[in-house]
């Protein structure tokens, strides 16, 4: 709100870290705020935005996220891909130009609230930092992955996860703690095994 956010805005961006935080995932909660700062300070995220529709064709939905705040792109975007599932009894729905839009659990049980089975990939942009199985050097970056499915009389079924052995913002909350991370989670610049966040 004191940077000029909505109440909407202030809210959904709000929920989705503290929830990330009540939820276990430290790495994309409050901590997150100083980036977003930062962001914003530099004139890379922009406040009060709304997705854009770039283009839908009968089950297929791209949207421009316009470098807004990620959870509420995230928000909007997801009801968009809701109402067209039920729609069409399915929705393929790209979203690109996005800030960080969060912990990608919470769009997964966004889709199962409404009873729908949602499936996430996520493309995060940074420079590779990833090595390959065996390998030595960073060639990929940490892509994320969440599904949710609706159980009925249950508990739904989610998963979400990074593709790397640990998530770069798993790394960062252990060197703000100064603890070490599980072995053979990280290599330092030669490649060499670690324990050590810092290498990061």
């Amino acid at each position: 709100l004191r940077a000029g956010s909505s109440a909407t805005e202030a809210r959904l961006t709000a929920d989705q870290l503290v929830g990330a935080n009540l939820s276990g995932h430290d790495s994309h909660g409050v901590g997150m705020v100083p980036r977003y700062v930062k962001s914003w300070l530099a004139n890379e995220l922009q406040l009060n935005r709304h997705v854009a529709e770039l283009s839908r064709s009968g089950s297929l939905l791209t949207l421009d996220g316009q470098r807004g705040m990620g959870p509420v792109m995230a928000f909007e975007a997801m009801e968009l891909a809701i109402a067209m599932a039920r729609e069409h009894g399915i929705c393929a729905m790209g979203l690109r130009n996005s800030h960080h839009i969060g912990r990608i659990g919470q769009w997964a049980e966004q889709a199962v609230a409404a009873g729908l089975v949602s499936v996430h990939f996520v493309n995060a942009v940074s420079r590779p930092i990833v090595a390959p199985f065996g390998g030595r050097r960073g060639r990929f970056v940490t892509n994320p992955f969440a599904v949710g499915i609706p159980v009925p009389g249950r508990e739904p079924l989610l998963l979400d996860f990074a593709t790397s052995a640990i998530a770069m913002g798993k790394v960062r909350v252990a060197h703000n703690k100064g603890v070490a991370v599980a072995a053979g989670a990280l290599i330092d610049a030669t490649g060499a095994p670690t324990q050590d966040p810092g290498v990061m």
